[in-house]
């Protein structure tokens, strides 16, 4: 099966299940994107390979509304307060209010590092652990993550190879009630020489969204 991508075409080395055509065109994601993101069931491990500012802040957009109509608040994961608060910017999201109601929070990159500052499923597994107790707690029925601009944070902190490792040991699902959203930009990645891991990190994901289609592994 073949999905045509910014980059190009990208062959997949196994067959994936098409769970829905979404479509796109040049205005930005469709809708029929934006309302399978509001609705992303829980244990999901997402990739998203966007194009364009626009696309990323529409999808977050939408990612964020289904959280509060599920009752599962958003956690955007930066490498600092600064950097969130500098995306969120981008966004028409009244921000203040939702942090006072934790339904909206900043973790750091730092929560998923060794002590020797590199990149580790085990701490990101059980900071999420630690996260989801934390908003049980505060009566929420779940927890959502999502990472803008993957590729940018996380290759700070190791190799390409680091970073495939990484998505890997986390799984293509959670046991957990999570969801966990990774965007990374197809044009970075192709203008880094990264086509390899573009295609290798369809493997460690459950959902994959890409040039609008849409698929669950089965």
């Amino acid at each position: 099966m073949y999905i045509e991508l910014a980059a190009g075409v990208i062959l997949l080395e196994r067959q994936l299940t098409p769970n829905c055509s979404l479509g796109s065109d040049s205005s930005g994601i469709s809708s029929r994107v934006l309302d399978y993101l509001r609705s992303i069931p829980l244990g999901s491990h997402a990739i998203f390979f966007y194009e364009n500012q626009q696309e990323i802040v529409q999808a977050f957009n939408s990612y964020l509304k289904g959280g509060l109509e599920r009752d599962e608040p958003v956690h955007l994961i930066a490498p600092n307060h600064d950097a969130y608060a500098d995306f969120l910017q981008s966004t028409d999201v009244d921000v203040e209010s939702l942090e006072k109601d934790n339904r909206l929070g900043c973790m750091s990159i730092s929560d998923f590092l060794t002590d020797k500052g590199r990149l580790s499923s085990a701490k990101a597994l059980q900071s999420a652990t630690k996260l989801i107790e934390e908003d049980r707690e505060l009566g929420f029925r779940g927890t959502r993550t999502i990472t803008p601009s993957t590729e940018q944070n996380y290759l700070e902190y190791g190799s390409p190879s680091d970073l495939l490792r990484y998505e890997q040991g986390l799984g293509p699902n959670f046991n957990l009630p999570i969801t966990a959203f990774c965007t990374y930009s197809s044009g970075r990645l192709v203008d880094l020489g990264l086509q390899e891991l573009l295609i290798s990190l369809f493997q460690p994901h459950g959902t994959i969204i890409a040039k609008g289609l849409a698929w669950a592994k089965g």
